[in-house]
């Protein structure tokens, strides 16, 4: 569920998000945020080993596996830093009702043929975004806008309705030029086009699925590049990783798969960060399809999976058992730590391994003696297949013989066209810290990413009540903690794990202030020497 399902969130406290209602407001800032740390002693050019890249360097045409790269060319309105929102192209931005959000653009900023950014372009953009054919993730969020006004240098979108995940959105929303898209068309993001941005790097060569590099931008109007190139490349074999990063072609690896973390620990001179991920992978099962249409048939396949064993198993001890749809650290953002503890202490009682009672469950349902089925799987994606093997093995223990079935690019179609069994395996990442984010997908019966196609009015009457709320109202933190718990007791989702994020960086490189949303940070200012 690529698309969809792999761009990344922080498990930091969000301070701004939580701020009062009608005071969202960013001070004027002479250059972009970004990292305190020296550039001197950085080598000249950054070269990143990745999963993926885009097949088209547009943020509507693919999906966001690489905008940390395109982040760096298109900017946004306004940054996400780890721990709020700050000023970028807009100086200031203010949450001026429920549903009005006003910004003011920068003055003198011009993309990097020189061409002016104007109003126009940022209406275009969002107009763009709000397109029902450009289904990426942002226009999930930006089909909320009913209106775009524009005032000499002030931008204000009207909202059909209150939508808390919007500034997280306009926040990894690059702002494009509207003269260059008109002149290219379905061209941009092509090698033979590219893209034109206003950010501190420009896009100057990108080989579909492949590699993108960009290069320092001199005359950019914020913070000043720290490298000369970025270049992320895709090198999808565990031994041709290790030889690139041991030869020197690559001083950086991104987001390491987990089988091999250990591994390229032991490589001398490179120095690992940890960040605890708040990507989930989650076991859905089709309440329409037999035999998960039963509710013990489903409390079966949650009480046979020992979830720490999976931990220990497939993630080789990099990460930890999912309590629920949302991490704990995100679930703290909007409701205190006793009332997300007491929450998550009740969905624990829900999915305890206990394969006895497991077998009990199934002897007492339509299928007593167990059944057969396949499990598609994102063959592309190591971790998966490790996930589900090991479920396999305990769903077998209790009679239920699960065949793994490794899909390549049809894998998307398979899930979300519901051509299965009624058992689906998901690794599911959030673009926005706050707990909305994900019930806004998995929670509304019609959502094509709730495979469990579940009606679930308890779940979804709190969550429409937790939108009608401001973001700072603990009322709203109380109505989305019912709505996940809600969700969880429906039964027929198991939360299993959240692996860890490895970032691994040639000396003396080293980290300082990365976060599970380092690509919607300034994540290139946060390269640091180090001791």
């Amino acid at each position: 569920m690529k698309p969809i399902l792999t761009a990344r969130c922080v498990r930091r406290r969000i301070a701004a998000a939580a701020a009062a209602l009608f005071l969202l407001v960013g001070l004027a800032a002479c250059g972009s945020p970004g990292g305190g740390g020296s550039s001197e002693g950085l080598p000249k050019d950054l070269k990143v080993l990745v999963e993926a890249t885009q097949p088209v360097f547009d943020q509507w045409q693919g999906g966001v596996a690489t905008q940390g790269v395109m982040l760096l060319v298109n900017e946004p309105l306004v940054r996400y830093d780890g721990s709020g929102f700050q000023p970028n192209l807009a100086t200031t931005f203010e949450q001026a009702s429920p549903t009005r959000y006003v910004f003011t653009l920068r003055d003198g900023v011009t993309f990097s043929d020189g061409s002016p950014v104007t109003v126009d372009d940022v209406r275009f953009t969002f107009e763009q975004a709000m397109r029902d054919d450009h289904l990426s993730t942002t226009h999930v969020v930006m089909r909320s806008i009913a209106t775009i006004t524009t005032d000499g240098s002030s931008i204000a979108l009207d909202l059909k309705a209150p939508q808390p995940l919007l500034l997280y959105t306009i926040a990894r929303t690059g702002i494009v030029s509207k003269a260059f898209y008109e002149q290219h068309g379905e061209k941009v993001g092509t090698p033979a086009v590219g893209q034109l941005g206003s950010g501190p790097y420009v896009l100057d060569s990108f080989e579909p699925d492949k590699s993108m590099r960009v290069v320092k931008r001199p005359d950019y109007w914020g913070d000043p590049a720290p490298f000369e190139s970025i270049t992320f490349t895709i090198v999808p074999d565990d031994s041709a990783r290790m030889l690139a990063l041991q030869s020197g072609s690559a001083n950086a690896i991104f987001e390491i798969p987990t089988g091999q973390i250990n591994s390229i620990q032991a490589l001398k001179d490179f120095r690992l960060s940890k960040i605890a991920d708040a990507t989930v992978f989650i076991l859905q099962m089709d309440v329409t399809k037999p035999p998960f249409d039963e509710p013990a048939v489903r409390d079966a396949v949650r009480h046979a999976i020992n979830r720490q064993a999976v931990v220990d198993a497939a993630l080789a001890g990099h990460g930890q058992v999912a309590r629920a749809l949302s991490p704990q650290s995100n679930l703290e953002l909007v409701a205190s730590a006793e009332a997300v503890e007491q929450t998550l202490a009740r969905i624990d009682e829900l999915n305890t391994y206990d394969p006895d009672l497991a077998r009990r469950l199934l002897a007492s349902s339509s299928v007593p003696a167990g059944f057969t089925l396949k499990l598609p799987l994102d063959s592309t994606d190591a971790d998966t297949s490790l996930v589900a093997q090991t479920i396999a093995q305990d769903l077998a223990e209790v009679g239920i013989d699960v065949e793994l079935d490794p899909r390549g690019d049809d894998y998307i179609d398979v899930t979300l066209a519901r051509r299965h069994d009624g058992l689906t395996l998901n690794k599911f990442s959030t673009n926005a810290p706050d707990p909305a984010m994900p019930l806004g997908y998995f929670v509304p019966a019609k959502s094509r990413i709730n495979l469990t196609q579940q009606d679930n009015p308890a779940a979804q009457q709190a969550f429409d009540e937790s939108n009608a709320l401001p973001v700072g109202d603990p009322k709203r933190g109380e109505r989305l903690l019912a709505a996940v718990e809600a969700y969880h007791r429906g039964g027929a989702a198991l939360p299993l794990v959240n692996p860890d994020m490895t970032f691994g960086l040639k000396a003396p490189m080293t980290i300082n202030g990365f976060t599970n949303y380092w690509w919607m940070q300034r994540w290139d200012r946060l390269v640091e020497v180090g001791g």
